[in-house]
Parts: structure tokens; sequence; C-alpha cells
């Protein structure tokens, strides 16, 4: 995520305020009502994007109450039963009197939800967590969804169905409601309205839907698909292949800026999805050079973390969007190095004396998002090259390791570090993090460098290839054979 390159306009800070990439906070226990088994939605929207209004219906008997992520109490309308009684109480629906057979019903002042931090809107369009508009049962149950549009409108979302959505009437009841889980409500996502229809294709096994927002972009449809395509190839050389076999993106316009991407952010509620913001003016071969699209897609290679764990998903991620890149024949193995090289020397300037893990925990409030990126680099390197040492290799143990973290919503860093190890038979991640994590400064980056063969001349780069690890080196970019 473009942290540190924001424009300071305040939905975008408040975008920040969702953490690095999507980072995850203390998750609540729940446990599932024991005769509930299953809730059925239908969410309708009017033309403008001003209202929303939903219907849940249960497979037996009615839980006590529904609940929403913490600002959807403020943009509720109403709610009442079928009968039309209030259902209200406080920040939940209660449902404790609902008779058998009886659905829920209310209404979301989506113009509203404009103001808060999780919602992007642009004239008639609109980003939002699906959790903000379907209220849900704690714990864990199937949920049947179908949206209902008016003509002229597409609903865009990771686990909606490609032939589920072309902007029919409300009226249209034929076609069969989108399958998720409730849990997938609690977990930030992304729910695109869109007026044109959404780009879909398939690459490196991946089927990619792509909700764009109308804007001044200079990029084509056409353009914004060859750039995406060209990310997720580059990605595609992460260990065993590009890590998911569906992805949602959502490419909103962001006005005029000299850089290709103003930001980025992953969402993983109800299934992979990438937001990206992108500068009118930009250039398709621009978009394709730039970052931004691996460093997300790359954030999948890995599960979701903890805050205090930033300094290693942000790390991993800033580390592959270079090597993945330059695997990928988008840049050079020189301006990978070089500008890994120079991240470093950024990296270094910034921090406000806190033990890494510590630091990463407070980003969001001190904003040395450098430190926190760069040395989380420079731990992945150093963690790179003491598995090749070992005829291993980073991105091959962590998609060793994805058969075991895709069935646990977010991790700790240090327990998948632990896992990694478990994998390896021997200690090797863990406690090159615990070393790393403990430092109030920023590591040695420049011996690190130079064991690579690694180094700025009196103008340029400069690759030694006599270096004791330069081999290592040039493995760590090379095209994988599978």
């Amino acid at each position: 995520m473009r942290t540190h390159l924001l424009a300071p306009t305040s939905w975008l800070l408040g975008l920040l305020a969702l953490g690095a990439c999507g980072a995850a906070s203390t998750p609540p226990d729940e446990l599932a009502e024991p005769t509930l088994v299953g809730i059925s939605y239908t969410l309708k929207v009017d033309a403008s994007l001003t209202r929303a209004n939903v219907r849940a219906c249960f497979d037996g008997p009615a839980p006590d109450r529904l609940i929403a992520p913490a600002p959807a109490a403020e943009l509720l309308v109403d709610a009442r039963s079928d009968d039309g009684a209030p259902l209200l109480r406080g920040d939940v629906l209660d449902l404790s009197r609902l008779a058998p057979g009886e659905c829920a019903r209310w209404e979301i002042d989506l113009a509203r939800a404009a103001w808060g931090r999780d919602v992007v809107r642009r004239g008639g369009e609109a980003l939002v967590p699906p959790g903000l508009l379907l209220w849900r049962p704690a714990g864990v149950i199937p949920a049947r969804v179908r949206v209902e549009l008016p003509p002229g409108l597409h609903a865009s979302a990771p686990w909606l169905d490609d032939e589920r959505d072309d902007g029919v009437e409300s009226r249209d009841d034929s076609r069969e409601p989108s399958e998720l889980s409730t849990d997938a409500l609690a977990v930030p996502g992304n729910l695109a309205f869109v007026r044109a229809e959404p780009l879909r294709f398939s690459e490196s096994g991946t089927d990619v839907e792509v909700a764009i927002f109308d804007g001044s972009l200079a990029v084509t449809r056409d353009g914004i698909e060859r750039w995406l395509r060209a990310a997720i190839r580059a990605v595609d050389t992460f260990g065993d292949g590009f890590p998911v076999e569906r992805l949602h993106v959502v490419v909103i316009p962001s006005g005029p800026g000299w850089r290709p991407v103003a930001f980025g952010l992953v969402r993983r509620g109800g299934g992979p999805s990438v937001m990206l913001l992108v500068h009118d003016e930009i250039p398709e071969e621009a978009l394709v050079r730039d970052w931004t699209a691996t460093h997300e897609l790359s954030h999948l290679a890995m599960p979701r973390m903890y805050e205090e764990d930033r300094w290693i998903s942000e790390g991993l991620a800033t580390y592959f969007q270079e090597i993945l890149r330059a695997r990928g024949g988008l840049i050079s193995e020189d301006d990978a190095w070089a500008a890994i090289a120079s991240g470093f020397e950024r990296g270094r300037v910034v921090g406000s004396g806190r033990t890494l893990w510590r630091e990463a925990r407070d980003m969001m409030r001190t904003g040395a998002f450098r430190r926190v990126y760069w040395a989380g680099t420079a731990w992945a390197l150093e963690a790179d090259l003491a598995l090749r040492r070992r005829g291993h290799t980073l991105d091959g143990v962590l998609a060793a390791s994805r058969a075991r973290w895709s069935t646990r919503e977010v991790w700790h860093g240090r327990d998948l570090l632990a896992e990694c190890d478990r994998l390896l038979g021997e200690p090797v991640l863990l406690p090159l993090a615990e070393r790393y994590g403990a430092q109030e400064e920023f590591p040695d980056t420049d011996a690190l460098l130079r064991s690579i063969g690694v180094s700025f001349g009196a103008r340029d780069l400069e690759l030694a290839d006599d270096a004791p690890l330069a081999e290592l080196r040039r493995a760590i970019v090379a095209p994988p054979t599978r």
C-alpha cells in the first residue's frame, strides 16, 4: 500500500485508518446460534445510490440479534419486522420477538455512508463493505445474497457470480442468489456499484473481474486489462504460481498526479479484492512498470496478519514487488536492486526509536511507514538468502505453508514463521524475525547488499559478480522453471 505517498485528502486518510493493506485487530470470539442454519438476504439499491433496502429471512428460528461494523448503526434509517414492529435496539437489530417464518427489513442511508471511512463514493458510483449493508448473526453460517439493481447499474464483488449481474431491473427474480459465509461480512470487503459493465478475463489460471469507476483516465479498458495481466503474470512467478483462483479488482480514477497509482489496498472479506486509485493522466506504459499492483497482489500470497506484524507483511510485499517484476520482465535486474537499495536509504532516515514490532503497531500514529516497510524488506532479503543457502526459497516456503494458513482468517506473524520453520525442519525464519523485531535502529543493509554484490558507484548501481552471494542474487530474480 502506498501509504507514504498518499495525497492528504480526507477520504484517503479515512481509508488509511483501516490499517496497512488491511492489517487486522483481534477479532471477537463468536458462537453461532445453535438452531440457525442459514440466512437469505435480498439487497436493493436505488438508481442514485442514496438508499439501500435489505430483507433478511432465516432457515429455522431467527437469531436473537443481527450486528454490523461500528459505523453501520449511524446509517440505519429504519428497521422493522414484516408486520411493522421496530427492531433497532442500540447498535443491534433485536430479533428476539420475531415470529417464526418472519423476516427482518432495514434501510441504509448510502448518501451518508459517503462521509464514513469505509466507503468511496464518486458521482453515481460507490464502493461499500458488504458488512455495512448486510447485518449478520453471530457466528459462521451459510448466507445467500440476491442483489437486485435498477437498469444501468452493475454490482461487482468477489463473491458475486459473473452471470448473476447484468444490471437487470429489480423485478427480475429469476436469478439464483450468490453464496458466501457470514464470517465474510465481519471482515472488510469490497462491493462496488458501477455504471460500466465489469471487465472480465482469465490470466495465469485466475478468473479476474475488474470494476472500473467512471472518470477521466488516460488508460483505456483494454490498457487496464493489459496492465493487470502483466502484474498477475509477474506474481505468477511466486512459489507455486499465482496464489488465488479468483481475483476481484476495483480501479478508481483519483484525479491529477504524477505517480501512476496514488494508493492501493487489499481487502479479503468474501474473497480477495484489490482497490487501486489511478491518476488520470498516466499512460498504460507507466502503469505496467509501476510497482503498486504487484505489491498488493503479493499480499495475497500470505495471510492477513495483525497490526504489530505489518513490518513482516509489508516487508514481504515490498521485497516481492521488486523481485517479481524483475522475474516477470517488467523491470531489469539492475532496476530491482536499485529500488531495494534506495528504499533502504529512505527507510534509514525515519523512525521513532521503538522496536520494529512496536513501530509497526504504532505507525499509523507516528508515520514511520518507510522504516516499517524497508526494515521488513531487509528481513525478507536476508531470510531469502538464508533459505537459498539451504536449498529453499522464501516464496517457495510461504507457498508451501498456504494449505495451513488458508484455514485461519488472521495469523500472528510469529505463528506463521514458526509454521514455516516446522515445514523446513529447523528454526530459520522465526529467530531472524525475533532479531529484526527487537531492533530499535534500522538494520545494517550495507553489509547485506555487499554480500550479494550490490553497491552504488560514482553515478549508477553496480552489480559485482564476484561477491560471495552473487549467484544467489541472480537466482532470486531469475524466472522460475516449472
